[in-house]
């Protein structure tokens, strides 16, 4: 009984500490972003991400409280279709671009605009959206491109993809595994690898400062 209430007392702990550090951040969706609250958005920060009960039944995520209606929508770095690893999709669940400048995107308009479970105790999806200007930050119809990855990922660093099959086959180039933090899970790399969602005192919530390459050196040997 004991140990049951440390947990608890740990977890509520942690989400304290992660609320008051996600607030007013670029992952904050709701009223409290630093662009300004918008009309209908919600005080609350982590509901846009995670839910306590009946989460996504198309991402494995930690209560992932988003959905992604075309998993299959996504080209790989290899060029083929392909569905990313679930650490990957949760991201993509809203990176993908969400229609961004009306390109090709997996998640639809009400994916995107909607949570599964919305704020408060109710089951179900809620009217009240994300904070328009957390994505809509310039006032165009359409989001920043900055962040948008669309599903074609052959553009991008590679993810879902093992790392000891990189070491093995460009011998000299990577080290033998990554150096100063950066994850790997199951053996592959991620975006999680080099983004921490909750991190939020480096650009693009890197796990370590970029500078003069030092996350990328982390893999990579020069």
């Amino acid at each position: 009984m004991l140990k049951t209430i440390q947990i608890i007392f740990i977890l509520l702990v942690l989400k304290v500490m992660l609320t008051a550090s996600m607030s007013g951040s670029k992952h904050d969706l709701s009223a409290t972003n630093f662009y300004g609250p918008s009309p209908g958005s919600t005080t609350e920060i982590c509901v846009f991400c995670h839910t306590p009960h009946a989460s996504s039944t198309t991402i494995d995520g930690p209560l992932w409280n988003r959905n992604i209606t075309d998993t299959g929508a996504f080209i790989l770095y290899s060029g083929v279709a392909g569905v990313p690893n679930n650490p990957s999709l949760i991201c993509l669940s809203c990176h993908d671009g969400v229609n961004a400048n009306a390109d090709m995107s997996a998640v639809d308009a009400q994916d995107s605009h909607y949570v599964i479970n919305s704020p408060g105790a109710g089951h179900g999806v809620d009217s009240a959206t994300p904070n328009c200007y957390a994505c809509h930050f310039s006032g165009e119809m359409y989001p920043g491109t900055e962040w948008t990855i669309g599903p074609d990922l052959t553009d991008d660093h590679p993810v879902s993809v093992s790392y000891a099959n990189a070491v093995t086959n460009f011998p000299g180039k990577f080290h033998p595994s990554p150096q100063n933090n950066l994850r790997l899970d199951n053996g592959n790399v991620e975006c999680i690898s080099c983004h921490d969602p909750h991190k939020v005192d480096t650009t693009y919530f890197l796990r370590i400062s970029n500078q003069n390459s030092d996350l990328c050196k982390s893999c990579h040997i020069q």
